[in-house]
């Protein structure tokens, strides 16, 4: 192992800096590059300047020596004579003493009286080609200019002849060609070229102090960008080779001349090879170093990677007994003390959450699993020593109306106040005061019997007489209590519970605040309700009287509400609209919550299909039951709702109960991976009420989780709950799960969970469960107020600016 990470972090070093080096080595190319052709572009600049300004001297030159021409007495007279063969070889003597290649005596209305070339030749009298020359030269004294003439570009100088008023113009022509091609390139360092244009035979390079090659490579790039059409307007004729800046010196309709300054970028380039190649040596030599570097620091430090690897094994399989290896007070041993503190703190936190399953997090009491469970080894006890047990279950009365009037707060205290007073009515140590859900209570009496829980049950009634004060108000608080006894009433747990059950609801029908189990009591009524209840949810499943309304989520990050929660209602035509709770228990019990979930799930999924088609990109979470979740078939059911409704499975989340998983884990398991395999989300849903495992939960293909509302609703003011719920998040987080918080009903709590992380919560605080045309009124509503709130404040920064 030790010599493997060897290997990887040799290699990875190695290949780091050969990554590092050819980045700095590159850089430093392209940094020479970059100031090489920048200084190539500043001295084509000035040679540029340099070589106008040449040209501009050359003129004046050139002028200076034709007028010593026309100062000429012998080639005035005979001008003045009219002997054009005298004036015609005064021409050519003169022009070959200075080098023109041109000579042209023109007279005052522009015909030429005599043209010599260096040859002696002269041609007949026609118009002077070039009159904007002599007009020039009639305006400013004399003239200058390059054309093109016969294809060949010419410098020509235009100065007058006085007799002693002016008689007529010598012009002079003076090769542009590579002599002087040559003297420019020497003055300004660059080399120069002269490239002519003409009519009807496009591009050529007349004279230039390049190679033939790229002579050649200039006219091609010449003929490739610049038209014959735009020769007035040269492009940058800079390649891969040459920095290059052309002017025009002629243009005219047939043709023009243009001057083409360059400079090598090669020869630019070529005073940095030894700094590259010094650079590469240093990067063999620093790249060596390094190796033999890394070779010495791998093998310091593989063992205790190792060593810790392993540790973080054994924290993978949940075993936080042993702490990670000691190791020496450096960067690993950091390493090492963090992961400790990690192993210590989620251990800390298992231990809590296992402890969360075994109570309730409102009241404190034990929940239904703990008295279950104690339950259990009560009457194991009792049957060794022939002892009796006695159970209580109490049920408040008129809770529901509390809940409804006056909130969910005002329950929660109430339900607060009512777990205190039962565990102040119980005198041994040994009796266990429990919170089954909901306002129902349960009370453990090991080695009582009827009579003794009796009187104990009058005990916690008379504890549950004085009223409770909440805000000025005074609450009053009544129970029904329902009493069974081991072995007289029943010897199994169930059916003890069971029988306690039926005497607490006889109480509650018969107010007779409490009442032991006997199997004489009249029982026939609730019978005749149960089947009366039965048909009723048969007959609201085919009639249609289910409605769904939804509750928003809103998430906490960004303020958006993406996602809502169906809860399913019953329009009963007799009792008005019933919650879950009233209906959904029994429906589990009788197996209509089949046919429930069918008719939840099918109208969610066309709903959310309707939301879509307007643009509303909501996603949906549905609650599945115990029964929904250990029937067969339910993928395959879900998969024809989805084809039926032309749904997206990644539109829903699926949210399962910790009852679910612990009732039949396997099965669970398995529904549960199908599910997300079709593409569904999957959540654990009212977390912290149930009694599953964590070492089960990781299983599930889980990606979020619901805090139940008992823990989050008081957690402002109970610091048991906000450490509770604190906890939870972090322990989410740390098993990349999405935490929901559910009960928000104040604003503090909603500060409070964005402070800890929360990613989503839902409310009455935020919007009450209300049916889809209501809900998307609220999301219009609060759109528009956050985009009202957006622009105030807009328009606030601006005015303080």
């Amino acid at each position: 192992m030790a010599t493997v990470v060897a290997h990887q972090v040799i290699v990875f070093v190695a290949l780091l800096l050969i990554a590092i080096q050819l980045v700095i080595f590159l850089a430093i190319d392209s940094a020479v590059s970059a100031n090489a052709l920048q200084k190539i572009r500043e001295e084509i600049q000035v040679g540029e300047r340099i070589f106008l300004r040449l040209l501009a001297g050359r003129s004046q030159q050139l002028i200076t020596a034709a007028s010593i021409l026309t100062s000429d007495f012998a080639f005035r007279q005979a001008l003045m004579t009219g002997d054009r063969a005298t004036v015609a070889s005064a021409l050519n003597n003169h022009g070959s003493r200075i080098g023109a290649a041109k000579m042209i005596l023109v007279a005052l209305d522009h015909k030429v009286l005599a043209d010599a070339s260096v040859s002696g030749e002269a041609s007949a009298e026609s118009l002077f080609v070039f009159p904007e020359l002599v007009n020039e030269a009639a305006a400013s004294g004399n003239a200058s200019a390059i054309k093109l003439m016969d294809g060949v570009p010419y410098q020509l100088v235009v100065v007058p002849v006085f007799a002693p008023a002016p008689v007529g113009w010598v012009v002079l022509g003076f090769s542009v060609d590579a002599r002087l091609a040559a003297e420019l390139g020497a003055l300004t360092s660059l080399d120069v070229s002269f490239a002519t244009w003409q009519k009807g035979n496009g591009w050529q390079v007349a004279a230039s102090t390049m190679s033939p090659e790229s002579r050649e490579r200039l006219l091609g790039v010449l003929r490739q960008t610049a038209p014959e059409s735009a020769a007035a307007s040269i492009p940058d004729l800079s390649g891969d080779h040459h920095v290059a800046s052309a002017s025009t010196l002629a243009l005219g309709p047939d043709g023009g001349v243009v001057a083409v300054l360059q400079r090598s970028l090669a020869e630019a380039i070529a005073r940095f090879s030894t700094l590259r190649m010094t650079l590469l040596a240093l990067a063999a030599l620093s790249l060596g170093g390094t190796i033999i570097g890394s070779v010495m620091i791998a093998r310091s430090i593989s063992r205790p990677v190792t060593a810790l690897v392993e540790f973080a094994r054994r924290l993978e399989r949940g075993d936080y007994e042993q702490g990670p290896p000691e190791t020496r007070a450096d960067e690993l041993g950091e390493l090492a003390s963090a992961f400790n503190n990690m192993r210590l703190a989620i251990s800390a936190r298992e231990q809590q959450i296992k402890a969360m399953a075994y109570h309730d997090a409102l009241t404190g009491l034990p929940n239904r699993a703990l008295f279950n469970d104690r339950l259990h080894q009560a009457i194991g006890v009792a049957r060794r020593l022939s002892h009796p047990v006695s159970v209580m279950l109490m049920d408040l009365n008129r809770f529901k109306e509390v809940n409804d009037t006056l909130g969910h707060h005002v329950g929660d205290l109430l339900l607060q106040e009512v777990g205190m007073r039962l565990r102040g009515a119980l005198a041994r140590a040994s009796d266990t005061a429990a919170r089954l859900g909901g306002d129902e209570f349960a009370v453990l009496l090991p080695a009582a019997s009827t009579d003794m829980a009796e009187e104990v049950a009058r005990k916690i009634l008379r504890a549950l007489e004085d009223p409770v004060v909440f805000e000025k108000r005074l609450l009053d608080v009544e129970g029904s209590i329902g009493v069974a006894t081991f072995p007289e009433h029943g010897e199994d747990p169930h059916v003890l519970m069971s029988h306690a059950d039926a005497a607490m609801y006889h109480a509650k029908r018969k107010r007779l605040g409490c009442a032991a189990y006997d199997a004489k009591l009249d029982v026939e009524p609730e019978i005749d309700s149960r089947l009366a209840l039965s048909a009723e949810l048969r007959r609201a499943v085919e009639n249609n009287e289910f409605v769904l309304y939804y509750q928003p989520r809103v998430n906490l990050a960004n303020g958006h509400v993406r996602e809502v929660e169906a809860l399913v209602r019953w329009q009963h035509p007799d009792r008005a609209c019933l919650l879950p709770d009233e209906f959904v228990p029994f429906a589990e019990q009788t197996g209509y919550i089949r046919d429930i979930t069918h008719w939840v799930v099918g109208a969610a999924f066309a709903q959310t299909v309707r939301w879509r088609a307007q643009g509303l990109a909501i996603a949906v979470s549905i609650n599945l039951s115990v029964r929904d979740l250990l029937s067969a078939g339910l993928p395959e059911r879900f998969g024809e709702l989805l084809q039926r409704h032309g749904a997206s499975p990644d539109w829903f989340t699926l949210e399962i109960t910790e009852s679910a998983i612990i009732d039949d884990p396997e099965r669970v398991l398995d529904t549960s991976a199908q599910l997300h395999k079709m593409g569904f989300s999957l959540s654990i849903d009212d977390f912290g009420t149930g009694y599953s495992s964590l070492a089960l939960i990781k299983k599930l293909p889980v990606g979020e989780l619901n805090i139940d509302r008992s823990f989050v609703t008081n957690m402002a003011t109970s610091p048991d709950d906000m450490s509770i719920v604190r906890s939870v998040i972090d322990l989410a987080h740390n098993m990349g799960l999405r935490v929901v918080a559910e009960g928000v009903e104040s604003a503090p709590v909603l500060e409070l969970l964005g402070r800890m992380g929360c990613d989503a919560a839902q409310g009455y605080h935020i919007c009450r469960p209300v049916p889809g045309g209501q809900l998307e009124e609220w999301l219009a509503s609060r759109e528009e107020s956050d985009h009202q709130a957006g622009f105030a404040a807009r328009r606030s920064e601006e005015e303080g600016q």
